[in-house]
């Protein structure tokens, strides 16, 4: 992501037809969560008539979770590849007026974060999928808070803040958001680390649990996520 070559203050022409975003930036890159859109994805990569590269983080753990299923219809005729996954449970939270949260995420995060609102009844928060993550969905995001005028924005992930797609997606959802409201999203996740994994299971689980916790408290997520140390 660090790579990427478009501009985060500057929002491209995203009308669908003559959108030339990934033609001018230099690579796209998607974390998929469901099979339908890991095939729209792949399809669409080849039927196109120029080519760029695509970057695919999908982790082997998706193939088999009971929730990363798709209907067959879905990979059907007038389907397309989703850059956006909007909320897919709509009839369990309230009216979008009163939805008070929206939690962006990406990859496999989302089924940790769903279990979690369903096991704790949770009706105030909506879970969004950035199925592509670059090029930015600048629209898509537009469309979400326009859908949920009276929410902030979270963005959740399970990698720590120095890493995974924060410093991505951060400075483009604020531009996204700085014509419709001004709003700008939060952080909530691990605390920056100079290793991607603590290397301890129990520990591992606990900043998980940690972090679902903040992401669906009301409250402004912590700066910083109190320390979980092993006890020996």
């Amino acid at each position: 992501l660090q790579l990427m070559d478009d501009d985060p203050a500057i929002i491209p022409k995203m009308e669908e037809k003559g959108r030339m975003q990934i033609q001018e930036t230099n690579m796209q890159i998607v974390n998929i969560t469901t099979p339908a859109n890991y095939f729209h994805v792949l399809r669409r990569q080849i039927r196109r008539d120029f080519r760029k590269p695509l970057i695919v983080f999908a982790p082997k753990s998706l193939l088999r979770h009971p929730g990363c299923v798709s209907k067959l219809e879905e990979l059907g005729p007038d389907r397309f590849f989703r850059r956006v996954i909007k909320e897919r449970y709509p009839e369990s939270l309230l009216p979008p007026n009163e939805v008070q949260r929206v939690v962006l995420c990406s990859g496999k995060v989302y089924f940790d974060l769903l279990k979690y609102r369903q096991d704790n009844k949770i009706s105030h928060t909506a879970i969004v999928t950035l199925e592509q993550i670059a090029p930015f969905a600048f629209d898509r995001i537009q469309e979400i808070s326009a859908e949920y005028p009276n929410a902030e924005f979270v963005w959740v992930q399970e990698e720590p803040q120095n890493m995974g797609s924060w410093s991505y997606v951060e400075p483009r959802i604020a531009t996204a958001l700085e014509s419709i409201n001004g709003k700008r999203a939060t952080y909530c996740g691990r605390n920056p680390a100079a290793s991607p994994a603590t290397g301890n299971g129990t520990i591992h689980q606990a900043e998980i649990d940690q972090f679902l916790e903040a992401a669906f408290d009301l409250a402004p997520p912590p700066e910083k996520m109190p320390a979980i140390r092993w006890r020996y």
